[in-house]
């Protein structure tokens, strides 16, 4: 068309008609300029498109993650209500009249720590990348903030009482001779890790287990720390009750979006 309109143009020159040659010319940078901006807004339109199917994807990836996040809240909420219920039977046992060590062996020795996993990956790339503002909504991605937020805080907590409470709790019923560690082979701690240990029993390790729990002051020493670890795990298993509600909004929510 341009091609077109330019031998026009060439052709008014050599007839001298210049009036007519500016009015073609200008033409022609009309059409240009149309052409332009017809580009500018197909690619507009490619951009938009783009990074609406980028944003799909990044949902539809945060909701694969949200889902993997579930199971490792429901590993930790198992793992936790096993170890308060531990807890529980072993000040109930050391509350009775007859202390038997073996019982106390049964519930304690294996009573341990268990790590709170994020799974996170594609929150990551999107604050990496900086693509957090593929999401359009503003207040579906101050819900998404909120929510990683949320998790990386349960996640501190749970870390910092597995690394100062449930280990003191440990080196405490080692250190004292509150447990036997070696009463059984088998022993099977968080996540299924086996903790077993070809062991070799010691007959008079339950009469000096057993003695030491006559004694009022130590006794009561005890049932405080078995007290404080079992609430521990009260503490971890009220943020995984909260987690799993901030993951049930979390899905809602993005489904929802997806489904406008």
């Amino acid at each position: 068309m341009i091609k077109f309109f330019r031998q026009i143009r060439y052709n008014l020159m050599e007839q001298n008609k210049t009036g007519r040659y500016f009015k073609y010319a200008i033409g022609e940078i009309i059409l240009v300029v149309i052409g332009i901006l017809i580009a500018l807004q197909i690619n507009t339109w490619n951009t938009t498109r783009l990074n609406n199917n980028k944003e799909k994807e990044y949902l539809n990836n945060i909701l694969e993650d949200v889902k993997a996040q579930q199971e490792l809240v429901e590993d930790q909420v198992i793992h936790n209500t096993l170890m308060r219920l531990k807890c529980e039977k072993a000040i109930k046992h050391l509350n009775s009249n007859n202390i038997n060590a073996d019982s106390i062996n049964y519930y304690l020795t294996d009573i341990t720590r268990k790590t709170f996993v994020v799974s996170d990956p594609t929150f990551q790339d999107l604050k990496s990348s900086g693509n957090i503002l593929l999401i359009k909504n503003s207040g579906l991605r101050k819900k998404i903030l909120k929510f990683y937020q949320y998790l990386d805080y349960s996640a501190l907590v749970i870390q910092i009482s597995n690394e100062k409470t449930i280990a003191e709790f440990r080196d405490l019923l080692v250190k004292e001779n509150i447990v036997d560690m070696n009463y059984t082979d088998s022993l099977t701690v968080a996540g299924g890790v086996d903790f077993s240990l070809k062991a070799t029993p010691i007959p008079w390790a339950k009469k000096l287990q057993e003695d030491k729990f006559k004694n009022k002051d130590f006794l009561f020493m005890v049932l405080n720390h078995i007290g404080h670890r079992g609430r521990t795990s009260s503490v971890n298993l009220d943020l995984m009750e909260r987690m799993e509600l901030s993951i049930k909004n979390m899905q809602d929510d993005i489904e929802n979006y997806l489904n406008q």
